[in-house]
């Protein structure tokens, strides 16, 4: 029996790309690239990946002395490169990491690569099969076509001798060799969703909602209205094709343009006319008051985000638990967030650890590639712990029940319902 599911696509299409050697990370190959932009639009999205990587990378590598060590001749250190992949296992799920070696057959540099900067090569094409392509411009944004010679294409991370021999020799010698690239993937033979992919709709709808906001402030929230006038002799030549593709704005629209804006809200416009036909008439028109549906949207939106990626909304809007409980509430989702983001960090772990196995010395002599997860913010509950005594406090004083109930909303953030129930019925 066949199952069929209506309206239901695959996110992401894998098709070879013969001119380049690659497959596709999707059908315009910038999947990643539209991801970024994306998340870049809405600051929930943006919060929840920066949460992310700060969990995986957790308080760095528990050996300190291990993470200052440099592992390249442009200094990068084993702390930065943690949370550079970090960063980007917190958003794509994968990481890559570029290792060279010397005649040893020892690693003897290791890079960062930008994940968004991968693609894989052709398995059915002989001279890009089982390596990667590196590229920083696969999305086009800065040129208009992919430039075939400044893509970079690096074998398959494999510290074997005998490999990396053969691949020396295919490459025409160690002043040729460009390396391996260890490349994280969850996927393995197929490229991995963002961990958010489930909403990406939603960072384009709160991206709007700003746009949206930002337009009725640079409006001066003015009301829709219809403009109606007879066309004047030189307003109608203005109105033509001024060779340019553009056409020439009257001297009114330029008025009307400079009066509208939050900063000319205030202006006086006139407006002169020779006679009754020809003066101008503003009509508005009524228009539906979205400012509710807006806000509605703009929470379910930003749930949803937060859902998304599975942060505790404790640690996305912090603000808005009461002041008595956040301290604890706060460790809670710090202790949680740790847990789930448990599996990520060994992962890292074990990456570092099988790499670095391979160096040309002996980094990390102790072998200790443990990373210390965040610690919950104890100071807290300390906090909360000073406001109950307080709010005891303010209870059992004898000033008028309607004062503690406002001291209770206003100073502690409790809801009007609960300042109510804790002060007990007034007089």
């Amino acid at each position: 029996m066949k199952t069929y599911l209506p309206q239901i696509e695959r996110r992401i299409l894998v098709r070879p790309n013969q001119t380049f050697g690659i497959l596709n990370y999707d059908m315009d190959n910038a999947y990643p690239q539209r991801m970024l932009e994306l998340v870049a639009q809405s600051p929930t999205a943006k919060d929840c990946w920066n949460k992310r990587a700060k969990f995986i990378a957790g308080n760095g590598l528990e050996d300190v002395a291990v993470g200052k060590a440099a592992i390249n001749h442009k200094g990068l250190t084993l702390a930065k490169l943690l949370k550079a992949i970090a960063t980007d296992k917190a958003l794509f799920s994968g990481f890559a990491i570029h290792v060279n070696y010397n005649a040893n057959f020892k690693i003897a540099s290791v890079n960062y690569v930008k994940f968004e900067d991968v693609r894989m090569g052709d398995i059915d094409n002989a001279d890009t099969a089982g390596k990667f392509a590196i590229y920083n411009d696969w999305g086009r944004k800065t040129w208009k076509n992919i430039m075939r010679s400044k893509i970079t294409f690096l074998d398959k991370y494999n510290p074997d001798e005998a490999t990396i021999r053969q691949q020396v020799k295919t490459a025409g010698g160690w002043d040729k060799y460009k390396g391996q690239l260890y490349y994280f993937n969850p996927e393995v033979d197929d490229y991995p969703l963002i961990e958010a992919d489930s909403v990406w709709e939603d960072f384009e709808t709160e991206a709007g909602i700003k746009i949206f906001n930002n337009r009725e402030v640079t409006t001066g929230f003015l009301p829709s209205t219809m403009l109606f006038m007879q066309s004047r002799r030189e307003e109608a030549d203005n109105s033509t094709d001024n060779g340019s593709g553009n056409n020439t704005p009257s001297q009114l629209e330029r008025d009307l343009g400079t009066f509208q804006g939050a900063k000319s809200a205030q202006k006086i416009i006139v407006i002169e006319y020779e006679d009754e036909s020809a003066k101008p008439e503003f009509q508005p028109y009524a228009i539906q008051n979205n400012d509710k549906l807006f806000e509605i949207t703009e929470r379910s939106v930003e749930a949803r985000i937060i859902k998304g990626f599975s942060v505790p909304k404790e640690l996305i809007n912090p603000e808005k638990s009461s002041g008595l409980s956040n301290g604890s509430e706060k460790k809670q989702a710090i202790s949680e967030f740790n847990d789930n983001t448990a599996a990520d960090r060994q992962e890292l772990s074990e990456t570092l650890e099988e790499i670095f196995s391979h160096y040309y010395t002996a980094i990390n002599p102790s072998n200790n590639w443990r990373i210390v997860p965040v610690p919950a913010n104890v100071s807290d509950d300390n906090i909360g712990l000073k406001a109950g005594a307080a709010v005891n406090q303010l209870l059992q004083s004898t000033i008028p029940t309607e004062n503690k109930i406002a001291a209770l909303i206003y100073a502690y953030g409790f809801k009007p319902a609960e300042a109510e129930a804790m002060c007990g019925p007034q007089a």
